[in-house]
């Protein structure tokens, strides 16, 4: 498992190779071991799809070839809100899929709204995307956050396609706070992970993404506690 960071070392592409060197060095230097880089095409970054498709492929596989230069191994998209940009987002990850498996990576979208909200709306992605180098970065807390729906339905019926999970609560219902530690809110974890596990999601990424912590020292104390917690999860 792991733990997410959001700026200061986002691996866009057209990245300089003095900069790759740099971020590779750091990584060394702390001892930290990469495993996922986001694509923000909601935000119209990183994968701009507001651009057109061409532009946004190209951006894509731009990005995948910084992951591989650094040793990123999963690629995670977030999806669109926007209905006008599903398709234009749907041809992004096959292309990605295919080019990803050529380097060794695997690509996936996050639960975060939109065509991938609730599990069934994953399973549909999976359809659509129709690559076995595809597969799903299940968010739970984000399937409550966005759509208000349970995140163990449909569950059964996506975990087969889960390659890699975050770990962030969520409280009081769609577009509520996600800013708590995990374990204190309304997502099931221990069921979640129970019923991944018996679907085939037996290794992979399981990256906690927010602690809700109110200075260093309190984040750290959360950080500890929430590995310890997370840990019994996957033990089962």
């Amino acid at each position: 498992m792991g733990f997410m960071r959001f700026r200061g070392a986002e691996l866009l592409a057209r990245m300089s190779d003095d900069r790759i060197a740099e971020i590779k060095q750091s990584l060394v230097a702390h001892d930290l071991t990469p495993t996922t880089e986001t694509s923000l095409h909601h935000a119209g970054v990183r994968c701009p799809l507001h651009l057109g498709t061409e532009a946004a492929v190209q951006e894509a596989l731009g990005q995948l070839d910084v992951m591989a230069a650094v040793g990123v191994p999963y690629y995670m998209s977030c999806g669109t809100p926007g209905e006008s940009l599903y398709e234009t987002l749907f041809t992004v990850l096959r292309e990605a899929a295919a080019y990803g498996a050529e380097l060794g990576m695997t690509v996936t979208i996050k639960s975060h709204g939109g065509p991938a909200g609730t599990c069934h709306d994953l399973v549909r992605m999976v359809e659509i995307i129709d690559h076995p180098n595809f597969g799903i970065y299940l968010d739970p807390g984000n399937v409550i956050y966005f759509t208000g729906h349970s995140p163990l339905e449909g569950i059964d019926d996506v975990a087969p396609h889960v390659v890699a999970a975050i770990v962030k609560d969520e409280v009081s219902g769609e577009r509520a706070s996600v800013e708590i530690e995990p374990g204190t809110g309304d997502v099931p974890f221990e069921e979640v992970f129970g019923r991944l596990r018996a679907g085939g999601f037996t290794s992979g990424p399981v990256t906690v993404e927010c602690l809700g912590g109110t200075d260093l020292e309190d984040t750290n104390r959360r950080a500890a506690v929430v590995r310890e917690r997370v840990e019994g999860w996957l033990a089962g």
